[in-house]
């Protein structure tokens, strides 16, 4: 009984796994499409795409893998270096995405909300924040870097060391397209 307790609860952890990498796909969809907008309509669908969408999938999914993970900690696995460091990975993706992206987006729908035809240059500069672009790149580093953990299930000082390097990786990846598209911006405005 309780191996098939830790099957169904290691059913449901895969399941909110792949419910946040939906999620991140979704705001990445969005995010591409919310900084290439041009026009208010075009906008607010690429924000109920990017915000309301995720913001519902997101921390239902982190609270089944929270929930799950926990259950087969405490039945399970015990303590673990790796499973601490997925943990406190899944707090800083929550930091994370509500101040580098929950917040700003917040912002962002209630600019976007009365916008209507085409959108003006401070708005359409404020859509491509490239805040936006790096607070998801170093959350889907870290989830692949948590995955990683799950797969190898490591010591603490390597999970740390892999987590560190998957958000560093992650924050390079959302720096260097920033420079194109702020190029790409100077040349439109400029």
């Amino acid at each position: 009984m309780a191996m098939l307790f830790y099957r169904f609860a290691l059913f449901l952890h895969i399941v909110g796994a792949f419910g946040l990498i939906a999620a991140v796909t979704l705001e990445a969809i969005g995010l591409r499409g919310l900084r290439h907008a041009t026009q208010g309509d075009e906008a607010r669908m690429w924000l109920g795409i990017s915000r309301r969408l995720v913001s519902r999938l997101a921390p239902a999914s982190l609270g089944v893998i929270l929930l799950t993970g926990l259950l087969m900690t405490a039945t399970a696995w015990g303590p673990q270096g790796w499973i601490a460091v997925a943990l406190g990975s899944l707090v800083v993706l929550a930091v994370v995405g509500a101040f580098g992206t929950g917040m700003r987006m917040a912002r962002l729908e209630t600019a976007i909300e009365p916008a209507q035809g085409m959108l003006t240059d401070e708005l359409r500069r404020r859509l491509r924040d490239p805040v936006l672009l790096t607070s998801l790149r170093v959350r889907l580093g870290i989830v692949v870097g948590v995955a990683f953990l799950m797969t190898v299930k490591p010591s603490l000082i390597p999970s740390l060391i892999v987590i560190a390097i998957a958000a560093a990786a992650g924050w390079l990846a959302g720096q260097v397209p920033q420079r194109r598209i702020q190029h790409e911006l100077g040349n439109e405005v400029g």
